[in-house]
């Protein structure tokens, strides 16, 4: 690399200094004949030796994989002037990827095509193969063909993708893997920096003063100072003046790059190989629509290389008009994943699902609506939440706070109400009454009166139930406590043990055996689960039906398959009349699933919704009797 350059030949031979220049763009623009990249400062277009390619106010570059354009505020412009692609006031994204107007568009042999439309609200947007990535409140969302993919908590305000990284900076730095956009996986967590760049096999970070390089966790001992946004071309890292080689070591330029685009060698685009420059992802700034004041070097390298004052009119470019195109709505595929949202909290109670919306319960006290893979709104409890939620007139929640919450679908609380102790199981509910037992073994009947509750009635039974209450058609109510008491009301009935969920069946519960939980089909068949000592036994009626070979914590049946979630998160669909497995996946401390409206959604660090074009069938199809967590008879 060198950056000193000496006076033209020839200088008053100005016929023969234009052919020389319009040749050099011409090969510049279409042959691709050197490797390294295109920057842009304020005055202009360089080369990565520092020559001036083009001299004007240009606010960043793109490229398609074979075509260069300038961004201006009034459009987009191929580099040799020729066409100019009419979108306003556009920034850049991606390579070749613009916004303008909330609308991404994709620029490619010199058209623009919209790929989506975001939000007002999201900012810090980046796109990586027609996925459209961004902030947008506490969450970090991605879009495909305008349907959101997946989204992430978090309460920073700016993230950065480079490469096939995508870097969250928080008050520590989350490193993600988004090399196929659709599947988001954590690389490694790194303290708070402000800005990230993947540079040859380096993972750089920097701060306020500093850049800093890793391989891996490993941090390297050599630092830069920082001197802008962190840019690369594969080759060399930029920023600001400063240039870094893959080598470590470090040379000025006599001006600032504030974004760049890379270039292909002549092998590369000649022999049709891959390319194995890095894509740069540049840092989003405030367009600027007035040149920015060049240094007198700047203009002097102007001066010396071209003749930039007496360059012969160039004729009007062609004005291309973008093109808008609409989402093509598509049915999912049978078992694809259409949607997760990874969670920054524990899951320790059952979720229930209202249609295509789940609520979600979190061991700090935070209850999400989640729909279509994002966060519609958090509602906070004051203390820790380890039952389930169940969905009536209100969405209810127990705490350990004492309190029975009840949150309306806008995330608003409408009331809330004390009781004795700690709440550690979920409520039942039937239509009519909520009911609730405490960890001193207080059985409560309210009543929901939509602006606040009242007590019907309550008595006690012995202290730390194992089950939420279970509530038969006729509104017998039956607890077992600690101890493993069966109680049928205000009386011990049995001694069962200790059990998962209790099933009422003609007014009478099912036993299921220790640590087991049993589920009913559409025509009555039970399916238990029994737990062994490294497997689980399911029986069908009172046949074994298949082995598990570990714990199953949580099931759905319907009419034709068995939906099964086990310890390790595995994700098992299974067809009830051949007994074989038709789908199987792996979900990050995978806890509980719930199936409703064609869709099967499972719990655990990530929330995942598949597309299974199936529904919940019989009397008591899921852990707490429906999706709803109604833990009661009525169906």
């Amino acid at each position: 690399m060198v950056f000193v350059k000496g006076d033209l030949s020839f200088k008053n031979a100005r016929g023969f200094a234009y052919l020389i220049f319009f040749t050099y763009l011409f090969f510049l623009s279409f042959s691709n004949v050197f490797a390294g990249a295109l920057l842009v400062s304020g005055n202009g277009i360089y080369d990565e030796s520092g020559n001036l390619i083009k001299s004007l106010t240009v606010n960043d570059l793109l490229f398609d994989g074979t075509e260069y354009y300038y961004i201006q505020t009034d459009g987009i412009y191929t580099l040799d002037g020729k066409t100019k692609i009419d979108i306003k006031n556009a920034q850049r994204v991606g390579l070749n990827y613009v916004l303008a107007n909330l609308k991404v568009y994709k620029i490619s042999k010199g058209n623009a095509t919209t790929i989506g439309t975001v939000s007002s609200k999201m900012k810090s947007i980046y796109v990586q193969d027609d996925y459209i990535i961004g902030i947008e409140g506490n969450q970090i969302v991605c879009y495909f063909q305008d349907k959101i993919v997946w989204s992430i908590s978090t309460s920073a305000s700016s993230i950065k993708v480079s490469g096939s990284y995508l870097a969250v900076f928080d008050s520590q730095t989350q490193l993600f893997n988004i090399s196929n956009p659709k599947y988001i996986k954590l690389e490694r967590v790194y303290p708070k920096f402000k800005d990230y760049v993947f540079f040859d096999i380096y993972h750089v970070f920097a701060d306020d003063s500093k850049i800093y390089f890793y391989r891996g966790n490993a941090r390297l001992s050599t630092t830069f100072p920082y001197k802008g946004a962190l840019l690369t071309d594969g080759t060399f890292l930029y920023s600001g003046t400063l240039v870094i080689s893959s080598e470590l070591t470090q040379k000025e330029l006599k001006f600032s790059v504030k974004s760049l685009v890379p270039v292909p060698s002549s092998s590369e685009t000649d022999e049709g190989e891959k390319q194995i420059v890095q894509i740069p992802s540049t840092q989003q700034t405030t367009i600027q629509t007035t040149p920015q004041t060049t240094t007198n070097k700047e203009t002097e390298t102007s001066e010396k290389n071209y003749p930039s004052q007496e360059k012969p009119s160039e004729p009007e470019p062609t004005i291309v008009k973008p093109t808008v195109t609409q989402p093509v709505q598509k049915t999912p595929k049978l078992y694809e994943l259409v949607w997760k949202v990874v969670l920054s909290d524990d899951v320790f109670g059952k979720p229930a699902v209202k249609d295509n919306v789940a609520y979600v319960p979190t061991l700090k006290g935070n209850l999400l609506s989640i729909s279509n893979g994002k966060i519609n709104w958090t509602y906070k409890a004051s203390f820790v939440v380890v039952g389930h939620v169940t969905v009536g007139e209100h969405i209810y929640l127990a705490s350990w706070d004492d309190n029975i919450y009840a949150v309306d679908e806008k995330g608003s609380l409408k009331w809330k109400l004390a009781l004795d102790g700690d709440i550690s199981q979920g409520p039942a509910w039937d239509g009519y009454y909520l009911y609730v037992v405490t960890d001193n073994g207080t059985v409560y009947v309210l009543k929901d009166n939509i602006r606040n509750a009242s007590i019907v009635s309550s008595y006690r039974t012995a202290s730390y139930p194992v089950v939420p209450p279970s509530v038969s058609l006729s509104g017998k109510i039956f607890v077992v406590d600690g101890v493993g008491n069966l109680w049928r009301d205000k009386s011990v009935q049995s001694f069962v043990g200790k059990v998962k969920n209790l099933p009422v069946v003609s007014e009478t519960p099912y036993i299921s055996q220790q640590l087991g939980f049993t589920l009913y089909d559409d025509m009555g068949v039970s399916y238990e689960f029994v737990p062994m000592v490294k497997e689980t036994q399911i029986l069908r009626g009172k046949s074994v039906f298949m082995t598990i070979n570990e714990e199953v914590t949580d099931a759905v049946v319907s009419k034709e398959k068995l939906y099964i979630m086990t310890s390790s998160g595995k994700l098992l669909i299974i067809d009830k009349s051949t007994k074989k497995t038709l789908f199987s996946d792996t979900v990050p401390n995978g806890k509980y699933i719930s199936l409703s409206n064609g869709y099967l959604y499972a719990f655990g660090k990530e929330v995942r919704s598949y597309y299974v074009n199936d529904t919940p069938a019989g009397f008591w199809n899921s852990l707490f009797a429906n999706p709803l967590n109604w833990n009661s008879g009525v169906k």
